[in-house]
């Protein structure tokens, strides 16, 4: 079974290489051949077990080059086609070639053949892809080729594919060189005396084609060129009104061209090869038609191609006034009745502006201003330029004054208008904090410290707007100057300072410094120390700490308590002068029972003991403790809890 891979379509052509071999129109046909058109032969329909061969009745003679060109179709069907077709030379007769799995190629000797095979016989060593060899005499097994067996085409396993395609055979007997090309792409070429070796010296042969099908079919076609082609010199076949077109023959035909035809689409039309340069007279899509006919008086099916006459595009536009860095109104109106408007060219004051459909005009200086537009369509034709004026109205431009402040002190916002072309009658402020205010200048106090946007928008006379920001940051101040604290007699302490980046001291008594936040103190008696901070916004707050001098210590623990939660005496702790540490203080019943104990100088006992009240009774207590100079005081004494 044959192996196929997928194809892409392509176009058909053919052509024909000078020096020209003249054929007449006589063509022997054979099996299931049938002529389809003046130039055109089916050699198979698409049924099983056809067989057929067109053969040129004229003999023609190797000893003079050729160089053919034909459209081939190998029809639709590419798992379930077959089997191929094959061009042939051979002497022997015009009635060869039905015979089916050989192509009608099988056994026929001498001859020389160039297949498009696109069936996989297995046993006759076929590749799997639909493919092309040169072989002799009627050998149709691979393995002594002439040439091949390689791909038909050079871009697709698979030539059954709906398309035509273009199938070149090329012999010069100069350098014994037969050469064949598919689609316009080299393929094979052999290097052999064929008329010696093949044809027993004698050069006059028959060429045909011939094809068959077996279990698999497809329908199989050939024709003699007859393909008519210009060229109009244009770009994508397009120019402007006024310009005219040069058309120019390039039409391919098997046989000499007798007769040439053009329609220019515009009711006039030419016999000649090469027509003279034709000019339209409106822009428009025309048809132009080519059609041939060769010596054999086959005619050709019109060749058609769309010649775009493009015309001037017709624009014009409005620039409404406006104000300066507001972009204006612009109504734009361009037209062109064919093609495509693809090119902008803009200037303004007589200098480029820009290249886009929607010029920026948000960056023009306030006066008159004129500009003037040009556009090009897709086919290059370009417009007469048009040319509008606009004003630009100055906008005001205002600067804030307002300075960063503090929490609960009113800040001053003031407005002043930096140019000299306007006057702002409406003024309107927005604080940030949901206050606003439509008064030019303002105080405006703030309770909470943040950073504020600030936003003033302002209105001229001349109806242009402005609006201008500014961030106020807003900052709170909290001094303290430490806690309050014991030092000894004429020895350095230092303070503790914070809340502000400026600090003062005052009274400035035995501080080393009293401007930084932590100054060193030496004092022989107790004093209060008054702290100021400041901020750089100015905001400014008071602390206090007392320094009290150490002149001995003490200890008291009271006789009595009554814990009975009236806010009075319900706790019994010992009371401290000039003890820096507590290493235990302990309560004992008076069975020596430990029911409380610390080294937490601020706590005490509350009369519980796990939980639960004690009744009144007399305790004992004993204590350690060590004061700053590191005197060691170890007491102990009673009280009574009193219920």
């Amino acid at each position: 079974m044959i192996l196929k891979l997928l194809s892409t379509l392509l176009l058909w052509s053919a052509v024909l290489f000078s020096p020209p071999v003249i054929f007449s129109q006589n063509y022997y046909l054979n099996g299931s051949a049938e002529q389809e058109s003046c130039n055109c032969y089916q050699l198979t329909p698409s049924q099983k077990e056809q067989g057929g061969s067109v053969w040129q009745t004229t003999k023609i003679d190797l000893n003079k080059p050729f160089d053919f060109a034909f459209n081939v179709y190998l029809g639709c069907q590419d798992a379930a086609g077959a089997d191929g077709i094959v061009f042939m030379l051979q002497p022997l007769s015009t009635s060869l070639g039905v015979n089916g799995g050989g192509l009608g190629f099988q056994g026929v000797s001498p001859s020389i053949g160039i297949a498009l095979d696109t069936w996989q016989n297995v046993e006759d060593n076929d590749p799997a892809y639909d493919h092309i060899s040169i072989q002799a005499d009627g050998v149709i097994k691979h393995g002594n080729d002439l040439a091949g067996p390689i791909p038909a085409s050079a871009t697709s396993d698979n030539i059954e594919d709906c398309a035509w395609h273009v199938f070149r055979i090329k012999w010069d007997p100069v350098t014994d060189s037969l050469s064949t090309y598919f689609d316009g792409v080299f393929r094979l070429a052999v290097k052999k005396d064929i008329i010696t070796t093949i044809f027993n010296n004698d050069p006059m042969v028959y060429w045909g084609f011939s094809a068959s099908t077996g279990g698999a079919y497809n329908t199989q076609k050939f024709c003699t060129a007859l393909n008519p082609v210009y060229s109009s010199g244009l770009t994508s076949d397009a120019v402007c009104l006024g310009n005219p077109v040069t058309f120019k023959d390039s039409s391919t035909s098997f046989a000499t061209i007798k007769n040439y035809y053009w329609d220019f689409g515009d009711g006039s039309t030419s016999t000649l090869a090469d027509p003279p340069p034709h000019t339209y007279a409106q822009p428009g899509i025309y048809q132009v038609q080519h059609t041939i006919t060769a010596l054999d008086n086959c005619k050709s099916t019109p060749f058609t191609k769309a010649i775009k006459i493009g015309d001037k595009p017709d624009v014009s536009f409005h620039v409404f006034d406006t104000c300066q860095t507001i972009m204006p109104r612009l109504w734009i109106d361009a037209n062109v009745s064919v093609g495509n408007i693809d090119q902008w060219k803009w200037e303004m004051d007589g200098v480029p502006l820009s290249t886009t459909k929607v010029p920026d005009l948000t960056k023009v200086a306030p006066g008159n201003h004129s500009v003037s537009l040009m556009a090009t369509s897709d086919i290059g034709c370009v417009s007469n330029p048009y040319t509008g004026t606009f004003t630009v109205l100055p906008s005001p431009h205002v600067a804030i004054d307002a300075d960063d402040g503090c929490e609960n002190v009113p800040v001053l916002f003031a407005a002043s208008l930096t140019d000299n072309l306007t006057t702002v009658d409406k003024w309107h402020w927005n604080f940030g904090d949901g206050t606003f205010s439509d008064q030019k200048d303002n105080s405006h106090t703030y309770t909470n410290s943040a950073n504020y946007p600030i936003q003033l928008s302002v209105a001229a006379t001349n109806g242009c707007e402005g609006t201008f920001e500014k961030n106020v940051f807003i900052n709170s101040v909290h001094a303290s100057a430490g806690r309050d604290t014991l030092v000894i007699p004429d020895t350095p302490f230092q303070l503790n300072g914070s809340g502000g980046t400026i600090y003062a001291w005052s009274p400035e008594t035995g501080l080393d410094n009293p401007g930084i936040a932590n100054p060193v103190g030496n004092v022989s008696d107790n004093i209060t120390y008054h702290l100021t901070v400041k901020t750089v916004e100015g905001c400014t707050d008071t602390a206090s700490v007392n320094v009290s001098v150490f002149k001995g210590s003490a200890i008291y623990v009271p006789n009595a308590f009554t814990p009975n939660n009236d806010g009075l005496n319900d706790i019994i702790k010992p009371y401290f002068i000039g003890i820096k540490t507590l290493n235990y203080f302990t309560i004992y019943n008076r069975w020596g029972q430990k029911i409380f104990s610390t080294n937490d100088m601020s706590r005490g006992w509350n009369g519980y003991f796990k939980n639960e009240p004690k009744q009144g009774s007399s305790y004992v207590w004993v204590l350690r403790a060590v004061d700053v100079v590191g005197k060691v005081y170890n007491l102990k004494g009673t009280f009574i809890l009193i219920k």
